[in-house]
């Protein structure tokens, strides 16, 4: 078989492939062997009809079995031969005419991974960054614990502080005319009566709740109201609103006291334990992110020691599939269509400058995991599954039913074994304080 190579890019090839008329007319002479033990032929037993005959009923479908047998396998012995790890099949000739007696030649393009050399990849030298919990963040981990559990209760001797619940009667208007005949869409933001509001950023609409801070109960004011360009009604984007509010009733936020009743859910004695347990995770989520920034570390020392050239087709595909974990983040997060459709030359920008890292870096842990022989069996790859599926609140079956073909089972696989295996570097890495 003679296999001509010709490199289009760093990690782009065309085979140009010719199977020679003596194996090609060797195959047709097989397959037309088969195909008698089965052909039909009136007048004739299956296995017995004369090979001329079985020939000139069936030829047209034994040479598209023929075709279909001589393609893959030409095209392995060409990739094995020239020893090529193909990444993805970009382009084939159309037409492949296959004839007994007459060479059969084809084109087809391909990307490859080109084969490259790893760093230096064990004892990787990391320093530790110490982050001690500091009594402030203890102190406002619990007034958020506090603030998580606040009651409200009414109080009509002062004026509206931050955070207090405020019951209000409002109109809007847009350039001094009724905001819905400006903005018919605006309906529910142009009035309301005995509504109730944060009186903070918190509220619907922050300026709102912050223009109501000072208030008593029977007063009446103007807050002005600019919306940005985010904002969900599109045709008040960037407009000026004025709300007159008449304030009628104030409920006081009441933060609990530390007390037994407040503890008892955190399983400790005392407030000292309580303080001590809160301190503890506190410093478990600081070492964790330690942790994870030093596997960032890790991850970058591969990126910046490692020369390799990517195959385009691999970084399209991982660039498409991050866009569509944008876009898929953003509808679930509520943000309009439209608004995404607006951001989409950022999305895919932001998408592109990370794909090409995203693809270098598997690149370089399933070769060191190669390396270092480290595998992922099936009983782990199904209970990773198993995991994944109850954490999205799916039943283990339908996951694996969503993933479908083994495609996408391996390249679950591997996004496990490149974890195992940025958690084998971190443990050999060398941590100095």
């Amino acid at each position: 078989m003679n296999i001509e190579i010709e490199e289009l890019s760093p990690c782009r090839r065309k085979l140009s492939i010719t199977v020679p008329a003596e194996e090609v007319t060797q195959e047709y002479d097989e397959a037309l062997k088969s195909w008698i033990k089965h052909a039909n032929i009136p007048g004739f037993r299956p296995g017995r009809a004369p090979a001329h005959l079985v020939k000139a009923r069936h030829n047209k479908d034994i040479v598209e079995r023929l075709r279909d047998h001589l393609l893959p396998k030409s095209y392995r012995e060409a990739i094995d031969t020239h020893k090529l790890e193909v990444v993805q099949i970009l382009d084939m000739d159309e037409e492949i005419s296959v004839k007994p007696g007459e060479d059969m030649s084809y084109s087809i393009t391909v990307d490859i991974k080109e084969d490259f050399s790893l760093p230096e990849y064990k004892g990787i030298s990391l320093k530790k960054q110490t982050a001690e919990v500091a009594d402030e963040e203890v102190d406002k981990q619990i007034d958020e614990l506090r603030e998580q559990r606040a009651t409200f209760e009414d109080i009509d001797d002062r004026a509206i502080c931050r955070g207090d619940m405020a019951q209000i009667d409002f109109t809007a208007t847009l350039d001094g005319a009724p905001l819905l005949e400006a903005v018919p869409e605006a309906v529910g933001l142009d009035k309301g009566d005995d509504f109730w509001i944060q009186a903070d950023e918190n509220a619907f609409i922050p300026e709102l709740g912050e223009g109501l801070a000072g208030m008593n109960i029977g007063d009446s004011t103007d807050i002005n109201v600019k919306f940005d360009d985010k904002f969900a009604v599109e045709a008040l984007r960037g407009k000026e609103v004025d709300f007159n509010v008449t304030v009628k009733n104030i409920r006081a936020r009441v933060l609990p006291e530390i007390d037994e009743e407040f503890i008892k859910p955190f399983q400790v004695k005392d407030a000292d334990e309580f303080r001590a347990k809160i301190r503890d995770s506190i410093q478990s989520q600081k070492d964790q992110g330690e942790q994870n920034r030093l596997r960032r570390e890790i991850e970058k020392f591969l990126l910046d020691n490692t020369t390799l050239e990517l195959p385009e087709s691999a970084v399209n595909e991982a660039a498409d599939r991050q866009i569509r974990r944008i876009i898929n983040d953003m509808s679930q997060q509520g943000m309009p269509e439209a608004q995404i459709m607006e951001q989409k030359d950022a999305i895919v920008e932001a998408a592109k400058g990370s794909a090409a890292n995203n693809v270098k870096l598997r690149y370089i842990l399933l070769k060191i995991a190669d390396a270092e022989k480290i595998t992922v069996i099936d009983a782990d790859l199904k209970r990773e599954m198993s995991m994944m599926a109850y954490a999205y609140g799916m039943k283990p079956a339908d996951l694996e039913k969503e993933l479908g073909d083994n495609n996408a089972k391996e390249e679950f696989r591997g996004d496990i074994l490149m974890r195992n295996t940025l958690q084998q570097l971190f443990d050999l890495a060398t941590i100095s304080e």
